[in-house]
């Protein structure tokens, strides 16, 4: 009890409404993902034994592109098609997943500078769980193709186009905790030699089907990527392969 008057006396209502929501969040996404490990377990048994190969799966992307104080977008939907096309070959090519991008939307409501240039890794995490980021939740939820939080399996990844995040990072994702990742605008604008890098999208959206960092420079999910001259690489290991498409974002192929 005395820890819920403290909450509510540092952080407000609104903040402890917003730590309620992120846990029944959190908690529901750890069960979707444990049953969707489990059905697919059971699939890729049943194939070893009958000797059937499964189709590709597919992840499902949305993208929201966020407008600044004045009301211009940050990027124009035409920007993004290297990097998703990108993200599409390589998750083809490593883990027998295609990418799907379902849509793109520009949000025409001029954003606060909070969501325009948020807080990174635990910062961002702190802010979802005290209902900062209900910037993104409203146009989320005003977006039929973000998904419902019905969905069990295969709710899109929505990537939210910022301007700038904290520090030097250019992605961040919540990981099991959220359906969206902010990505920096100018990721996708290739005159900006020293920010251009098509490996960011297809790097947070492995995050976000829980995914951690690498070690190895060569690996998708290695922390760093400097360009124009050192970008991370795009490779992914069998039990990275295998955690991808255990993910409930994951339609799984089907089996023949």
């Amino acid at each position: 009890m005395a820890t819920a008057v403290t909450a509510v006396r540092r952080y407000g209502i609104a903040g402890l409404a917003g730590t309620a929501r992120y846990l029944v969040r959190t908690a529901g996404s750890i069960t979707a993902d444990l049953a969707s490990a489990t059905v697919r377990t059971g699939e890729v048994v049943a194939g070893a034994i009958q000797g059937t190969r499964a189709d590709p799966g597919t992840l499902r992307l949305t993208v929201l592109i966020l407008s600044d104080e004045n009301g211009v977008p940050l990027l124009q939907p035409a920007d993004l098609t290297a990097s998703i096309e990108r993200a599409d070959a390589v998750l083809r090519r490593e883990a027998n997943v295609r990418l799907r991008h379902v849509a793109t939307h520009l949000v025409t409501e001029p954003a606060p500078t909070a969501a325009l240039d948020p807080r990174a890794n635990k910062a961002l995490l702190l802010d979802e769980a005290l209902g900062r980021t209900e910037f993104y939740h409203r146009h989320l939820n005003d977006v039929e193709d973000t998904g419902s939080v019905t969905d069990v399996v295969g709710r899109p990844v929505t990537a939210i186009v910022v301007r700038d995040i904290a520090g030097s990072t250019t992605g961040c994702s919540l990981g099991i905790s959220a359906d969206w990742v902010v990505v920096q605008a100018a990721l996708f604008q290739p005159h900006l030699d020293q920010h251009y890098d098509e490996t960011v999208l297809v790097h947070e959206l492995g995050h976000a089907m829980n995914l951690p960092h690498h070690p190895s420079s060569g690996n998708l999910m290695y922390f760093a990527s400097s360009p124009p001259d050192r970008l991370r690489g795009t490779r992914l290991n069998a039990l990275q392969r295998a955690v991808i498409n255990a993910n409930r974002h994951v339609i799984p192929g089907v089996r023949g």
